[in-house]
């Protein structure tokens, strides 16, 4: 019965000797898998795929791209993955572009964007972005204009304007030509309150300028005084009339009302002959001036002292 009993142990012993010998197999042999994949997956160059692991692909496991163990077939435009379905894609918020994530971000992160304006879906809607929400808008201070900022604007930097285009400025003139926002009157400029427009003619150049008299808000003088317009040349009649008095046009000058009421210098110092009409051949002989004998409306008829 003893010896029975002894058999039956070392079979047990001896069967159990065998199953730790069996498992001790099999875990050597997942051990010496696993290293033989690792060390093909170490060899493995995913460059040659034409999709290289660089930045954050680099510590994403492999299932996240490659579903279901399917290597092949498996994108590699960015938009084809990262479409809220595979991966991450454009939250509601994106302003509208391509699908071409790599064209403003890249492989490390989602923030730090390299902007580029020539892939956006509609790049003449400036405001879709710049409405200082989704990205910087027009300041307070901004000139009245339309929403279309490449009229003025270039896409590297708001604050180098280059050109003005006048079709999408709102408002007067004198909203930016006041000397601060944009160069307004000098101050030899003729005072005046009639808006730039009236009388300079292109928004490319302050010259050529029609000028129009009716806005003016000081007398003739104060601009035609030989310095800011024509004044007087050196044969004019003495007089301290406005020019108006007499020259009845804006446009010429000789359009000529003569007052006499207002001049300074005795009549013969115009009635010479050269300035104006003076004594003809067959006048009397006489020292006298002109007032006393005539009027100022005719030289006939005349009234002779004795």
């Amino acid at each position: 019965m003893a010896n029975t009993m002894q058999q039956t142990t070392y079979f047990k012993i001896t069967q159990l000797n065998r199953l730790f010998r069996l498992a001790l197999i099999l875990l050597m042999w997942a051990l010496c898998s696993a290293i033989e994949a690792a060390e093909q997956k170490s060899e493995f160059d995913h460059f040659a795929t034409g999709f290289p692991l660089i930045g954050r692909h680099t510590i994403i496991d492999c299932s996240s791209c490659h579903i279901a163990g399917q290597f092949k077939g498996t994108p590699m435009e960015c938009g084809l993955c990262h479409n809220n379905v595979r991966a991450p894609g454009k939250h509601p918020q994106h302003f509208p572009t391509s699908n071409f994530c790599d064209n403003c971000h890249t492989e490390f992160s989602w923030t730090g964007a390299r902007f580029d304006h020539t892939d956006l879906d509609d790049p003449g809607a400036c405001q879709n972005c710049h409405n200082n929400v989704v990205a910087v808008g027009k300041p307070a201070s901004h000139i009245p204009s339309s929403d279309l900022c490449e009229d003025c604007h270039n896409t590297i930097k708001f604050n180098h304007v280059t050109r003005v285009d006048h079709a999408s400025v709102m408002g007067t003139c004198s909203n930016c030509h006041n000397g601060t926002i944009a160069t307004g009157k000098h101050p030899q400029h003729i005072p005046t309150t009639a808006e730039c427009d009236t009388c300079h003619l292109s928004t490319n150049a302050w010259l050529p300028v029609v000028f129009d008299h009716n806005n003016l808000t000081q007398p003739c003088s104060s601009c035609h005084n030989g310095v800011t317009a024509t004044g007087k040349d050196p044969g004019h009649i003495p007089t301290i009339d406005e020019c108006n008095n007499c020259h009845q046009s804006t446009t010429t000058w000789l359009d000529v009302i003569f007052d006499h009421s207002n001049i300074t210098q005795p009549c013969s110092s115009c009635h010479d002959g050269v300035i104006a009409t003076g004594k003809n051949a067959t006048h009397i002989d006489t020292i006298e001036d002109c007032s006393v004998c005539h009027t100022t409306t005719s030289w006939l008829p005349a009234i002779v002292t004795p």
